[in-house]
């Protein structure tokens, strides 16, 4: 029995050791993390850089600056920082080890990215004459050539015409017309087009162009 109660107490007395140390631990981790807030300025601090990345160098946890260019976010104090932005140059930054406080602010800027671009030749515009002696000697292929004429002859281009369905435009105009010409006649009967000189004349021009040929 005595044997027992020894045992049971050397249990509860590293349960507490256990207990103890953990909590000295997470108090050492949570001493160590900072809230750090601040701005991402250009160099001459002129003006602010919105959507600048702020990543935490060995790992995947980092924030964006916003329309400001103000950001905020919690790391520790051995973190070393990247901030970068398109068209800056990137920039470490590691926070004051002599900072003690849980809070920590500062105005971060970054430096214009310069960049050589490539050898651009000007030309000088050419003269009216140079231009006229130029467009007049052109060779086209005699094949580009007859294929720009049949695509612009009118027979085809009145063929493609025709075998197109109507839209929209041309339903809806067709509607209208015909609801136009039933409220003209309302209240009368309307008149037969086989009596219709005007209908006649149109019957004619219509079979004279052959419009009315079967395909």
């Amino acid at each position: 029995m005595k044997n027992s109660t020894t045992i049971t107490a050397i249990f509860g007395i590293l349960f507490i050791l256990g207990i103890k140390s953990n909590l000295q631990a997470q108090t050492k981790n949570d001493s160590d993390l900072v809230q750090f807030t601040g701005f991402v300025l250009t160099a001459d601090s002129s003006k602010t850089i919105p959507f600048a990345t702020i990543r935490i160098m060995g790992s995947s946890r980092g924030t964006y600056s916003d329309m400001q260019g103000y950001f905020s976010f919690v790391a520790k104090r051995s973190d070393v920082l990247l901030f970068t932005c398109i068209g800056y140059v990137p920039r470490y930054f590691k926070i004051p080890a002599q900072n003690k406080s849980t809070k920590f602010k500062s105005v971060v800027t970054l430096q214009i990215d310069s960049f050589i671009m490539e050898e651009a030749v000007i030309i000088a515009q050419p003269t009216a004459e140079q231009l006229d002696y130029m467009f007049t000697r052109v060779k086209l292929p005699y094949d580009d050539y007859m294929i720009a004429q049949n695509n612009l002859r009118r027979k085809p281009l009145a063929d493609e015409a025709a075998a197109l369905e109507n839209d929209g435009y041309s339903n809806a105009k067709w509607n209208f017309t015909e609801y136009a010409n039933k409220a003209y006649y309302n209240g009368q009967p309307q008149p037969i087009p086989v009596l219709d000189i005007f209908a006649w004349g149109k019957f004619l021009k219509s079979l004279e162009k052959g419009n009315l040929k079967r395909k």
